[in-house]
């Protein structure tokens, strides 16, 4: 059973890798796949978590966080013969410098620390950062937003990361997992609507 989802998850990856690299020369085919996965729409999913086929599920319903999108560059960037290693941010939401509305503020206090998925890519002999996480339309409201990327440069980690050193207070509240679903809940809701306006706002 193991063996027949890996083998459906690999056919969905190699039909979705044709598809965005076809007919592209060896650098369009970087700036494509990184394009295609970044524009994906930042959403966290709880319940995907545990999913055995994530990535499809990911393209599929359209909305992902860093962990999907990274682990499916990296895999296509493997494809292409490049080496990849996964690289890990330790962040606090309360200290991104983005405009969150008095609804997410009010529950960052609540929020421990994350951890943030991106990659490093050895490109041309030299290892650099790619992070692929926020999708255009949420640069308005301060995420980094890496767009457009040339296929060979460094790119902006998504979040400013910190050094922990002390217990995250965060995690001995009792109260602080049903505040982490409302943040959650909030905070994907918000991410839609920065989109629906700047939709609207191009249109």
């Amino acid at each position: 059973m193991q063996s027949q989802r890996n083998d459906r998850n690999d056919h969905f990856r190699k039909e979705l890798f044709t598809r965005w690299t076809t007919g592209l020369e060896p650098l369009e085919q970087r700036v494509s796949i990184f394009s295609h996965i970044r524009d994906i729409p930042y959403a966290i999913v709880p319940e995907w978590r545990d999913f055995e086929d994530v990535e499809k599920k990911m393209v599929i319903a359209n909305r992902g966080w860093c962990g999907p999108k990274h682990h499916l560059l990296a895999w296509m960037f493997h494809s292409l013969g490049i080496e990849i290693r996964y690289t890990y941010i330790p962040f606090r939401w309360q200290n991104q410098k983005v405009e969150y509305p008095q609804e997410l503020r009010e529950l960052l206090p609540y929020i421990p620390t994350s951890t943030h998925l991106c990659c490093t890519a050895l490109l041309n002999g030299t290892w650099r950062l790619l992070d692929a996480t926020w999708d255009p339309p949420l640069r308005i409201v301060g995420f980094f937003v890496n767009e457009p990327w040339d296929g060979m440069s460094e790119t902006i980690p998504a979040v400013t990361g910190f050094e922990p050193n002390d217990r995250d207070s965060a995690l001995s509240d009792p109260s602080s997992w049903e505040k982490r679903r409302e943040f959650v809940k909030v905070l994907n809701t918000w991410l839609e609507e920065i989109r629906e306006e700047t939709n609207q706002f191009k249109q």
